[in-house]
């Protein structure tokens, strides 16, 4: 098949969508497929290319500008063709002659829908965002029900990130959880140089933006650091919150915090190996999680706020380590549990190991496939009842 993988924020930028898309593109490629990225181009620099890359036998192709706004305190892409890169676009739609067009999170304005309109492929979209429990959340629910209407007559497929976006998104759809190649984690990789040491290592790793809540996690371990002396803080990432939660480890003077900047792809499993407890605190806003599909692959118990998306992800004994979203005492008490008892962290990282396979790019592919070909099988359907009702 021909797929075209529709990203709708810039494919360089760290992220769960970002992660899911490359790395099921790299599992279709690997099996014969011809797959292309469509994503928007986000400058960064004076003479920054447009050309053509390829990845694992993907074609990436960056059409349109990107403008990074922030809503509901988390930063997306704004993206668009026009003009010149709109021909460019209508060029590649109209000779790729894609068998599948799949567009993650659809409604993100505007290079999706550009891309929508122009397919006359089989037309799949992944919903992924989960808006948040306040009142801008609430309009901008209402505001997905009005066009996930007009949206759904265009779809030959709808796949579902977790079971939350049924309610916020449409009825009618496959759970089908993001996947990632997850068979690089836990394999022996080295820890990073300098930062394993007798103490335990607490790893958090996102952008730093409000929703992800690194400055409740960092509320958490001050608390935390004037009972327990063996702990120490790893904040991986990058984001318009880093100056300002330097600043405050520096006023409050909270000990052994080490901001550790964004991370390569390529040493994430070393991150991982480097850490004893990981803590995802994101307040809300997830519709799954891919860092703690990471985490779980890594052999590392985790510690998580109790948002809709990862109550999803960690059950049965793992979900006794959800604390209360934005509640830095509960998040404290969690921590402080998992450090005190090393058989409920060897207990958590191997129910971890087993979990994950389920959410490797590999073991999810044929289902992938299935949802393509249903697709496919869709449209015809749709094709041949239009052609006996308009001969």
């Amino acid at each position: 098949m021909k797929i075209a993988q529709v990203c709708p924020y810039d494919i360089d930028r760290p992220g769960g969508v970002q992660a899911h898309i490359l790395d099921l593109s790299s599992a279709l490629a690997a099996i014969g497929h011809n797959v292309t990225i469509i994503a928007p181009h986000v400058s960064r620099g004076k003479h920054a290319s447009r050309e053509e890359a390829r990845r694992d036998e993907v074609t990436i192709v960056k059409v349109g500008a990107a403008r990074l706004i922030s809503i509901n305190k988390t930063a997306f892409e704004f993206s668009l063709a026009f003009g010149e890169e709109s021909r460019r676009l209508d060029q590649l739609m109209s000779s790729a002659d894609f068998d599948v067009v799949h567009l993650h999170t659809p409604l993100s304005p505007f290079l999706s829908m550009q891309v929508l309109n122009r397919s006359t492929a089989a037309n799949v979209g992944t919903f992924h965002a989960v808006p948040p429990e306040t009142g801008s959340g609430a309009a901008q629910r209402a505001l997905y029900g009005m066009l996930n209407r007009r949206l759904a007559s265009r779809l030959d497929h709808v796949i579902l990130a977790s079971r939350v976006q049924r309610d916020l998104h449409l009825a009618a759809g496959t759970v089908l959880p993001p996947c990632v190649n997850l068979r690089r984690f836990g394999c022996g990789a080295a820890p990073l140089e300098g930062l394993k040491d007798e103490r335990i290592n607490i790893l958090f790793l996102g952008r730093l933006e409000p929703r992800k809540g690194a400055s409740i996690l960092l509320k958490a371990f001050a608390e935390l650091r004037q009972d327990i002396s063996n702990a120490k803080l790893l904040i991986a990432g990058d984001g318009s919150e880093r100056h300002r939660l330097e600043g405050l480890v520096e006023r409050e003077r909270i000990p052994d915090v080490v901001f550790l900047g964004r991370i390569d792809d390529l040493d994430l499993p070393s991150l991982y190996a480097t850490c004893d407890v990981f803590c995802a605190p994101a307040i809300y806003g997830e519709g799954f999680g891919i860092v703690l599909a990471e985490a779980m692959a890594s052999g590392k118990p985790i510690i998580a706020a109790a948002n809709a998306g990862y109550k999803t992800v960690l059950t049965g004994e793992a979900s006794s380590l959800l604390a209360a979203p934005g509640d830095a005492s509960d998040l404290r008490n969690k921590l402080e549990r998992l450090i005190t008892q090393s058989d409920l962290r060897a207990r958590l990282g191997e129910w971890g190991r087993d979990e994950a396979l389920s959410y490797d790019s590999k073991e999810r592919l044929p289902a992938f496939l299935a949802v393509y070909e249903e697709a496919r099988r869709s449209r015809s359907r749709r094709i041949h009842r239009a052609g006996r009702v308009h001969p």
